[in-house]
């Protein structure tokens, strides 16, 4: 018995140490200089962006968003806004274009942008569809607004969100 009771004693002993080390440690503040483990969360940052041309009629009939990654694509996609103009210079070994449509509206005075851009575990593109406030006069003509953003070129997943918002009435 006495030979159990003694490991059982160093036993304690060991863990009674561990723990006082540990705990020094910690209120001592020996490890506020260690990084942080790779899964943790990354910071957001915001990402910047350049509106590159926005309007109100497109061919584009649904509510949709395109990643455009290519001087042809971009060209395919001018077909859609109706553009007479030729497309803008985009370098797309460093941005790529992101393009957003409200879809087919009733009315005048429906709008869409991009607001905000944020990187974090995924690139949320922040997206506000707004919406001609009650009060307003609107023209009754059919309208499919949309805004295409250059961006920075990132591996990051896309992500979005739309924001519901009512315009104002124009002056």
């Amino acid at each position: 018995m006495d030979a159990m009771k003694r490991d059982r004693l160093i036993i304690v002993g060991v863990a009674l140490v561990a723990v006082c080390t540990g705990v020094y440690l910690f209120l001592s503040g020996k490890f506020s200089d260690m990084p942080l483990p790779s899964n943790a969360p990354a910071a957001a940052t915001t990402v910047p962006f350049t509106p590159l041309v926005s309007g109100s009629q497109s061919a584009v009939t649904d509510r949709v968003n395109y990643f455009i990654t290519s001087s042809d694509q971009l060209s395919e996609l001018w077909k859609m806004i109706n553009a007479s103009s030729t497309p803008p210079k985009v370098d797309f070994n460093k941005d790529a274009v992101i393009a957003v449509f409200a879809g087919q509206q009733p009315t005048t005075g429906y709008v869409i942008k991009v607001s905000k851009i944020v990187d974090s575990s995924a690139r949320l593109v922040s997206i506000t569809i707004a919406k001609p406030a009650e009060s307003c006069i609107s023209g009754e003509s059919l309208t499919a607004p949309y805004e295409l953003v250059a961006v920075p070129l990132t591996a990051l997943p896309l992500a979005h969100e739309d924001l519901l918002a009512t315009a104002n009435c124009p002056k």
